[in-house]
Order: structure tokens, then C-alpha cells, then sequence
């Protein structure tokens, strides 16, 4: 790339377009992660509601443990230019957006936590991230976890399970 004004003006653009996605108020949340509670005490259904929904978005499901989720996709068009030009340079590698779900049990619940980041591999092997959890990126990520943790839902108790005396439509 030249040194031309217009080029430099257009990276300088570019830079502060993608430094604002990133950074900006911290999602509403006791940590501070985009984070959400699933009203389930099986860990197993919202691991696998996570990485479902992580490949509904495009991004591939590179692991899954009894504790976590890990997606990720490679950022293209415009998106991967604005991301190469804050963390990386024309010889890095093509930016990936990473994101680790982590599922914590609290009591008959499920808190998920997100931690999404953005890397790249630069010439030399140094890897660059930029931590997304703020800005637009983690407001989509919480709205993302608010919408599946509204997908799992604890079943009904079963007539049999009921306490005597009580009835589930409350008559």
C-alpha cells in the first residue's frame, strides 16, 4: 500500500471503525462476559444448544467438552480488512473471531459465559487478539445468549410429582 493521503486517511477510518466495535460500555452483567442463565441443571442440553447455535450463525464448533463450547469463523470481507487492519498487517494471517462458552452449575441452573476475542497469526508466528466483549460485539453476544437460554426451559413436573393438594393449573 502507498503512502498516498487518501490511503492513509481510509486505514486511519478503518482502525477507529473497528476500535469502536471493541471497545464502548461493557455488557450488564455481574462479570462483565455477556453471560446468561438456562433455566436447567442439564449441562449437557445447553452445550449442545450453544454449539447448534453457533453453526446456525456460521461459525464451526471446534470444540465441545462437558464444560465448554469453542466457535469460531474467519472474518471476510470488509469485516476481515477493518479486523486485519487493528490487530494485524498485509503479511498476517486472515482475522478469526473466537468465542469460548463456559458453563458454570448454580444450584438447579446453568450460567453460560462468553468470552469472544479476535486474533490473527502475524509473519513471525506472534499471535495478535483484540478482546470483543464490549461494543457491539458483546451486546450481539448477549442478545445471542439471551435468545437460547430462552430455548431451554425445565420441563413441567409430572402430576406424580406434584406436592398433594396441589395441581399444576392451580385449581
Amino acid at each position: 500500500m502507498s503512502n498516498h493521503p487518501l490511503h492513509v486517511v481510509l486505514m486511519f477510518i478503518t482502525s477507529l471503525s473497528i476500535a469502536a466495535c471493541a471497545t464502548g460500555a461493557p455488557v450488564n452483567t455481574p462479570s462483565g462476559w455477556p453471560e446468561a442463565m438456562f433455566d436447567t441443571n442439564d449441562r449437557s442440553e445447553v452445550l449442545d444448544v450453544i454449539a447448534n447455535g453457533c453453526a446456525d450463525r456460521g461459525y464451526m464448533v471446534t470444540t465441545q467438552t462437558s464444560s465448554h463450547v469453542m466457535c469460531e469463523r474467519t472474518m471476510d470481507g470488509l469485516e476481515g480488512v477493518f479486523a486485519q487492519a487493528l490487530i494485524g498487517n498485509s503479511y498476517s494471517t486472515t482475522p478469526q473471531m473466537k468465542v469460548r462458552f463456559s458453563t458454570l452449575p448454580t444450584g438447579d441452573q446453568i450460567r453460560v459465559q462468553a468470552q469472544p476475542w479476535i486474533e490473527t497469526q502475524m509473519a513471525f508466528g506472534q499471535i495478535n487478539r483484540e478482546d470483543m466483549r464490549s461494543g457491539q460485539a458483546g451486546r450481539d453476544l448477549q442478545v445471542f445468549l439471551n435468545d437460547l437460554a430462552r430455548t431451554v426451559r425445565r420441563p413441567a413436573p409430572l402430576a406424580d410429582d406434584l406436592p398433594e393438594g396441589s395441581s399444576e393449573s392451580g385449581s
